[in-house]
This record gives structure tokens, C-alpha cells and sequence, in this order.
């Protein structure tokens, strides 16, 4: 990556302020971070007419990010061991202590103000986030790797080039749909942990489509990446939590389309569940909140001439309004009482996933599937992967020549008496070798071999994703001082084997 490219006007003349190369960054060390802590430099840049202290925390973040990077890069990544790591190491790692406090206290920044580390911590994701939207860059360009999202993996798709995940707004769903997964051959089932990761999602395009770069990217217009949304009957859960999986894969590829699976009013009374015990009040704390309530939540309604009250999905305007039907009375006729969402209106209702059962959720993985894949479409695919095999059928034929033909039997069981003489020898050598070198399988046991603490040492901290116990004792080499042993002393027995004549004939 040439992250000097990715330096704008700002970040080039703070480069040559602080005497570096734009065009020729250090691989050692971090220019900003070590000007940071060497003197003020605040104070410095203040008379610079590109300088600005109420823009220069974000201007900064995205320099000393390009700086780091060419340092990890070099270094092979924040812990040297060419692994990526969670965003929260890297703001352990340089971002907080090297960066963000030093500058806040240039600026005059409250440290200690609770608000200080959730926006510094912000910003860190949003710099990050602002490489990967804007410049061509990914997560794993970044050294960043999500590994706190729940994801998993299936080996068998629906038919060739089908590329499903099932997303889920919660990790309380996530163990739930692994198995309607697997059914409905989905390759992959993600849990956005209340709302989806960018980083997340990457590994997963990653990891279980082998998406790589716009080289390597399994998804096209015919073969397109589609995700099925499983989220709550609420402002959040439709309109921000579930199209952001969509919105998130967009940045990898065109190439989406995207259902939710979500619970609806219509469903929860479809399955015959009582719709009032099952629902939740929702905010309605702005207008976003407002405007979905007025549209989709539930209300209470209340006839104003017999009393009656029901559940009806969307608001009245006022008391001056045409009923819908819905809005009418189901026991005598009448109109509802007027109501409306918002601060001081009649309380609005959603619904949580969990207001299903699971295995209600299994059946509408299909309806929302087929809203975006035509049947005739999934059938023709399965056609085109369900044809004969012609190696089968010859194996299944000639497996009924072989039973049939007799000379083929007759070489069948000269086959086995033949195997089983060559077996009686075989068993006959080896176990008397053994015999003969059991006693003196410990004869090596103390052979001056022992290892110092320090190799032990060296073995746990030098650890990789392949390693294994610590082995400081070389078994081969003792069975070969024992294959020694035998030849030396067992000299005839072995010349008698080696001379014995087998009868087979």
C-alpha cells in the first residue's frame, strides 16, 4: 500500500513542517506521535495559516494513521507478529497514549471528563472507517480484524454461486438460526451485536466468500451476495440495524440484494399469537422515531362510542379524520378515538424478534428468499447440478460383472490365499522383533540430552497458530539407537528371516 498517496494538503504540510518526506514516510517511528511528545507542538503550528486547533483533531487522526500504518507495515502489524488485530488494541497500541492524550493536553482537552475516551475512541473508528469508504483502503490494509462479532460458516450452499447470509440484529439469535441456515443453504450466519461492524463484515466476505480485492471477488449480477436481515419491528430494526448489513457490503460490491426477515404485525397475529402481550412500547424521541410510528407502529385504539379496544397499526390524524377499516370498531362500527405518535401522544408499540418462537422465524426464511431469488429460478439451478453420473452408473454396473463372472471370483480368492500367507510372515517378523526389542525401549531414556530452561522458554514465546507442546525429546532418534541395537545383537535371527523360504505356491 503507498500510503503516502492517501495524505492530503493538511497532512503534507504538517509533514514537512516537522522535517519528513510526504512522499518518503519512516518506517521506525511515527513523525506525529514523536513531535507530540518532544515538544509543543501546538504551539508550534498555531502561527501556520493551513492550521487550525478547532478542525485539527480529525485533520491529525487521519496523519498519524497513514504514519502508523507504514510503520506497521514494516513491523508486520501492531504486535510484530503479522497478525491483525481488534480496533481496541490499536488504540491501545499507539492511538489513545501516543496520540490522542498528548494532543488533548496541548489543547487544553478535559482528560478526565467522561465524555473524552468515548469520542477519541470515536474518532479512531471513524478515521479508519473514512479510509475504507474513501480511499481504496481495507480493514486488513489497516491491520484490523473484527473479532468481536459472532459468525459462522457453512460448507454446503443452496446450488453453485449462491452466496446467503442470514444476519441477525442480536447475539441472543445468533446459536437460533444456524440450524434453518443450513436448510435454506445459506453459506454464512452473522450477528450484528446490536448494529453490524464495517470491519465485521469484511472479514466475513473474507473469510467465508474468499473475497480478497475487485480481482478476486466471487460476486457478479449473476451471481450477486444476498443477505437476509433478521430484525426488530422498530424504527432501529428496519430502518438502521437491518439495511445496514446491505449498506456496509455495498463498499466490497455492487452486487447485493438484500430482505428482511423481520417480525410484522401481520405475522404475529397470523400465527395466532395474542398481538397486545406480545409488543413493547418504542421511542418516538425524534422526528425519524415519529414519522416510522405514525406509519407502521401499533396504538391501542379505543371506540368512542362503546368503548371496545384493539390494536391497529398507524396513527389518526386527528379527531376529524376519515376512518380506514382498521380504524373502525370491529364490535359496533364506530371510529376510534383520535390519536397520534410522538413526545405527548398515544404510547407506540414494536415488536422484538424475540416476540416468535424461533422455529416461527424458519418458514419465512424461505418466503423472504424467494422475494429476491424467483422459485422457477432456484429450481432451474438445482436442475443444472442434479444431473446423472456416469462414473456411478459404470461403477454400479460393474460391480454386477464382477459377482457374476466367475473366473473374476476365482482370482478374487486367490488374491486373499495369497494375501494371507504374505500376512502370516509379515506378522511372524515383526513380532518377534518386537519381543525382542521391548526390554530395551528405555535403555536411551537418560541420554544426555536434557535441555536448559531457557529453550522451554524460547519454544512458548516464539508460539504461532501452529504450534504444539513442548517436545525437547527426539523419540526417532531413540527407535533408530534401538534399530541399531537389534541389528548388532539379533544378527542370525534376523539373517534366518531374511534367508526363510515361503511356500505359496
Amino acid at each position: 500500500m503507498n500510503w503516502s498517496e492517501k495524505l492530503d494538503d493538511f497532512g503534507r504540510n504538517l509533514l514537512r513542517f516537522l522535517g519528513t518526506d510526504p512522499d518518503w514516510l519512516p518506517q521506525d517511528y511515527n513523525p506525529v506521535t514523536r513531535a507530540l511528545r518532544d515538544s509543543n507542538l501546538i504551539d508550534r503550528l498555531a502561527a501556520q495559516d493551513w492550521f487550525d486547533t478547532r478542525t485539527c483533531r480529525a485533520a491529525m487522526s487521519k496523519v498519524v494513521t497513514v504514519c502508523q500504518m507504514v510503520v506497521y507495515d514494516e513491523q508486520r502489524g501492531p504486535e510484530q507478529d503479522g497478525k491483525q488485530k481488534a480496533l481496541r488494541r490499536h488504540w491501545y497500541s499507539y492511538f489513545k497514549t501516543e496520540f490522542a492524550q498528548p494532543l488533548s493536553e496541548q489543547l487544553g482537552d478535559d482528560l478526565q471528563s467522561e465524555k473524552w475516551g468515548l469520542n477519541w475512541a470515536g474518532r479512531l473508528s471513524q478515521t479508519y472507517a473514512k479510509f475504507v469508504d474513501c480511499y481504496g483502503v481495507t480493514y486488513r490494509d489497516l491491520w484490523v480484524e473484527d473479532a468481536s462479532r459472532m459468525m459462522s460458516k457453512n460448507w454446503s450452499t443452496l446450488f453453485r454461486g449462491c452466496h446467503i447470509i442470514i444476519a441477525v440484529e442480536k447475539d441472543s439469535l445468533f446459536s437460533d438460526f444456524t440450524a434453518p441456515a443450513k436448510a435454506l443453504g445459506a453459506q454464512t450466519v452473522y450477528s450484528g451485536k446490536g448494529k453490524s461492524s464495517k470491519a465485521a463484515i469484511e472479514k466475513v466476505l473474507r473469510e467465508h466468500f474468499n473475497w480478497y480485492d475487485d480481482s478476486s471477488n466471487p460476486f457478479s449480477e449473476d451471481d450477486p451476495l444476498i443477505i437476509l436481515h433478521i430484525s426488530d419491528h422498530d424504527f432501529d430494526g428496519e430502518a438502521v440495524i437491518g439495511p445496514t448489513f446491505a449498506e456496509q457490503a455495498r463498499r466490497y460490491t455492487p452486487h447485493i440484494l438484500e430482505a428482511r426477515v423481520g417480525i410484522k404485525p401481520e405475522t404475529v397475529t397470523g400465527l395466532g399469537h395474542n398481538p397486545v402481550e406480545k409488543w413493547y412500547q418504542v421511542k418516538v424521541t425524534n422526528s425519524g422515531y415519529v414519522k416510522w410510528a405514525e406509519e407502521k407502529a401499533l396504538f391501542l385504539a379505543e371506540c368512542w362510542e362503546c368503548g371496545n379496544k384493539w390494536p391497529v397499526v398507524g396513527t389518526t390524524t386527528d379527531e376529524y379524520y376519515v376512518a380506514s377499516s382498521q380504524h373502525k370498531c370491529p364490535e359496533c362500527g364506530e371510529n376510534a378515538i383520535a390519536f397520534t405518535a410522538g413526545k405527548n401522544g398515544s404510547p407506540a408499540h414494536g415488536y422484538e424478534v424475540e416476540a416468535l418462537r424461533t422455529r416461527d422465524y424458519y418458514g419465512l426464511l424461505v418466503d423472504t428468499l424467494l422475494q429476491v431469488l424467483p422459485f422457477d429460478y432456484i429450481l432451474e439451478k438445482l436442475r443444472d447440478e442434479c444431473k446423472a453420473d456416469a462414473y456411478q452408473a459404470a461403477q454400479k454396473i460393474a460391480q454386477e460383472i464382477y459377482e457374476e463372472n466367475e473366473s473374476y471370483q476365482a482370482l478374487l480368492k486367490e488374491f486373499d490365499r495369497l494375501d494371507a500367507i504374505k500376512s502370516g510372515f509379515e506378522r511372524t517378523v515383526e513380532n518377534n522383533l518386537q519381543n525382542l526389542g521391548e526390554p530395551h525401549v528405555d535403555d536411551w531414556r537418560d541420554d544426555g540430552d536434557d535441555p536448559k530452561p531457557d529453550e522451554f522458554r524460547e519454544h512458548v514465546t516464539d508460539a504461532s497458530d501452529w504450534s504444539e507442546p513442548w517436545r525437547p525429546f527426539d523419540k526417532d532418534d531413540r527407535t533408530d539407537r534401538l534399530v541399531k541395537f537389534l541389528k548388532e545383537e539379533e544378527e542370525e535371527t534376523i539373517a534366518d528371516f531374511e534367508n526363510e523360504v515361503i511356500e505359496w505356491k
